[in-house]
């Protein structure tokens, strides 16, 4: 499982990356990944990232999603793919 994306929900939770580097590094590292994964994975993946990327119009959490719960969902995103690619 890619050591990078790992890494960048460290450290975008702890404000080391911007919201748009964070993004990119998902949509290509991920998007590799989604290559080799049924569909679902990549429509899950931009899902969470489209909302990351709406809540830079909010100065806070915004009311149906916060920052933590999105981390939370992209780290439960690269586990479930790390195991189906596992499990090829």
């Amino acid at each position: 499982m890619s050591s990078k994306l790992q890494k960048s929900l460290v450290d975008y939770g702890a404000d080391v990356i911007g919201t748009d580097a964070f993004v990119a590094l998902w949509r290509d590292e991920g998007g590799a990944l989604c290559e080799q994964l049924p569909p679902q994975y990549r429509r899950a993946l931009d899902d969470i990232l489209m909302r990351i990327e709406s809540s830079r119009l909010f100065s806070g959490d915004s009311c149906s999603f916060s920052r933590e719960s999105l981390l939370e969902a992209l780290e439960t995103w690269l586990e479930k793919a790390g195991m189906r690619l596992a499990a090829k």
